[in-house]
């Protein structure tokens, strides 16, 4: 019924209505309707992205269709320099609830999740390249993950069946600095590695979750069409939020670890927290190590100052070594891409040398007090 109803839009829209045959004729063109959204559970995934009707004309270019919202959290992952379009969307009249400041919103069935990763300024032409759309959909029996990359001409994604990741060659400028890197798409496995929680640690109780639509990266304004607002206040005035969520002033919010009226500690805190969190916590990918990186531990010893690795590092007696960052394991760890050694496991490539200049500059303003 949908498909007929949208040829005749489209019929409709090609003709135009006269209202005189006189130099001062008005033509009135009817607009095409918008395709709503189609997330049909029991057939996703599908094969193309474009079969989901997220966005409206052309594909690259993200224009989302009604009931499609933008969002962006405080800070973002590092994933080698690629920026991110992140997008939700909420089956009509359901709603997410409050969890806690640092925990994921519970979204309800049918919900999707949407992250494109993409690269400007592209060489030889200074050109965008959208690399990859990654889509969480919630189904009864939770959360899946699904990966689609775009073909060369950028004109539509296709779904990767194979689930073993892609590696794509990339050269662009970063700030006026070429780089080049070989971007990988995540296999399967390593998107359930970084999205996967054991909430009670039982074996085989792990679930699959998002990470970044969380309160506490949320408590920030965007710019939306219709102009800056906060994104908890937008959320709640389209109904994806009920009263349960607390008011904007209390929520314990992370920030953007690039926004240097913050103060160094919250910018850190914000990093650590979006790049390491989701698996340095209870329950996560590497609970089986002490520290908990979430932004709302305050405390420093559990977070990892003075905190002896569990793995031997050389010149790295502690996780965080106050006042020196050239002996933390953590810097160690952020500052290599060895395998076996560099943090995150999975997700990058190259170094952020401006992630480590940031915890550098945090680790040695704290007082110098390891033993």
């Amino acid at each position: 019924m949908n498909k007929i109803y949208y040829l005749i839009i489209l019929f409709l829209s090609l003709t135009f209505i006269s209202c005189s045959s006189d130099e001062n004729d008005v033509y009135i063109e009817i607009p095409i309707a918008e395709i709503p959204v189609a997330v049909n559970l029991a057939e996703v995934p599908y094969l193309k992205l474009s079969d989901y009707h997220f966005f409206k004309n052309d594909l690259k270019n993200h224009e989302p269709t009604t009931g499609v919202l933008p969002y962006e959290p405080a800070s973002s992952l590092f994933a080698d320099y690629a920026h991110k379009m992140r997008f939700v969307w909420l089956p009509n009249g359901t709603t997410a609830t409050y969890n806690g400041d640092d925990n994921v919103f519970e979204f309800p069935v049918g919900t999707a999740l949407l992250k494109t990763f993409y690269y400007d300024n592209v060489q030889p032409n200074n050109t965008r390249k959208i690399i990859e759309t990654r889509l969480l959909i919630r189904k009864s029996d939770g959360w899946k993950a699904y990966d689609y990359i775009w073909n060369t001409e950028q004109t539509e994604a296709f779904l990767d069946t194979v689930e073993q990741g892609v590696f794509i060659p990339i050269e662009w400028k970063e700030n006026g600095i070429t780089k080049t890197t070989t971007y990988k798409t995540p296999s399967q496995t390593e998107c359930l590695t970084c999205h996967k929680i054991n909430p009670n640690q039982t074996t085989g109780g792990e679930i699959t979750i998002p990470i970044g639509p969380k309160p506490q990266n949320l408590n920030t304004n965007y710019n939306y069409s219709t102009g800056s607002q906060n994104q908890i206040a937008k959320w709640k005035s389209l109904g994806f939020l009920g009263n349960d969520v607390p008011n904007t002033s209390t929520i314990y919010s992370a920030v953007d670890w690039n926004d240097t009226s913050k103060t160094l500690e919250q910018r850190a805190r914000s990093y650590i927290d979006v790049n390491c969190a989701h698996c340095h916590r209870t329950g996560g990918h590497c609970d089986y190590v002490s520290m908990r990186f979430n932004f709302s531990n305050t405390n420093l010893d559990t977070f990892g100052v003075c905190m002896t690795p569990l793995f031997y590092i050389e010149n790295g007696p502690f996780v965080i070594n106050g006042g020196d960052a050239n002996h933390s394991e953590l810097i160690h760890r952020m500052n290599t891409t060895e395998g076996a050694t560099m943090m995150p496991i999975i997700g990058r490539t190259v170094i952020h040398n401006e992630g480590i200049q940031l915890i550098s500059d945090w680790i040695n303003s704290l007082p110098a007090d390891c033993h």
